[in-house]
């Protein structure tokens, strides 16, 4: 991956805030937006698990996820298309260290709710009724309109490096 579009990528990943989930059953397809947080090869965030978008993804269904920055010019459009699975994280060591990364890329949750919202592992089921999960991509698309030709691409994510969120 070339070193201009990998800053992107970066840029991408650490400033963008929401993730578009998209899911589908019975032909009746969602699309829900959500705060996300990558790390370790993953897309963390938080929802109910009576959430139409984790209700159709049950089952290790496949789902789709997009991440774009946002602009008012067509030249500008860059982002993921992805496909992968939904898991809930229930392992005590990742959820500390996801929820960890996640209050520091959102750090009005502990300006408002405090420190406890890290060492308190119940804190947003509690509070928001949320659970964490992950967003597992196996097939990451690059969308780049800057580019004259081949403005969609497959990317291995993961060769960028270690230096995400």
């Amino acid at each position: 991956m070339e070193k201009e579009i990998k800053e992107k990528a970066l840029c991408l990943i650490n400033e963008t805030r929401v993730m578009t989930l998209a899911v589908a059953e019975n032909d009746i397809p969602w699309s829900s937006p959500v705060y996300f947080v990558f790390y370790d090869k993953g897309f963390y965030f938080f929802s109910n698990e009576n959430a139409r978008h984790i209700h159709f993804a049950k089952d290790r269904k496949i789902v789709s996820a997009s991440i774009f920055q946002d602009s008012d010019q067509m030249d500008r459009i860059f982002g993921f298309q992805m496909s992968g699975r939904l898991e809930a994280v229930s392992k005590t060591t990742l959820y500390l260290l996801a929820v960890k990364k996640y209050v520091d890329k959102f750090r009005f949750l502990k300006q408002i709710f405090g420190p406890g919202i890290i060492e308190n592992k119940d804190f947003f089921l509690e509070k928001f009724k949320s659970r964490l999960y992950c967003f597992c991509p196996d097939k990451i698309f690059l969308s780049d309109n800057s580019k004259i030709t081949a403005k969609r691409s497959e990317v291995n994510l993961f060769s960028i490096g270690k230096n995400f969120s």
